[in-house]
């Protein structure tokens, strides 16, 4: 259904990183869009589904760029983000 990864293995603190400090690891996710599913009993569904991704707006971790309770709306939303090129060489 998708290519943007979903629940994707991220480093630890990913959510907490600070964008001026990044490690190795949390640098391999800039630019790049994923889906987080959070179940919860409050929707039909079970789950909410947010769309994130490690970009240039300011602040602490990923930028959420929306949640969804439908799947295919989040997975919609990722493919109209796209995941950034990027613009700056981390050394």
């Amino acid at each position: 259904m998708t290519d943007t990864p979903i629940n994707p293995d991220l480093p630890f603190d990913f959510f907490d990183c600070d964008r001026a400090d990044l490690t190795p690891e949390h640098r391999a996710w800039w630019g790049r869009v994923f889906i987080r599913e959070t179940a919860t009993d409050q929707f039909s569904g079970g789950a909410v589904f947010a769309v994130y991704r490690l970009d240039q707006a300011e602040g602490i971790g990923p930028t959420q760029h929306g949640v969804f309770i439908d799947k295919a709306k989040a997975v919609a939303c990722a493919r109209g983000i796209g995941n950034a090129t990027p613009c700056m060489v981390f050394f």
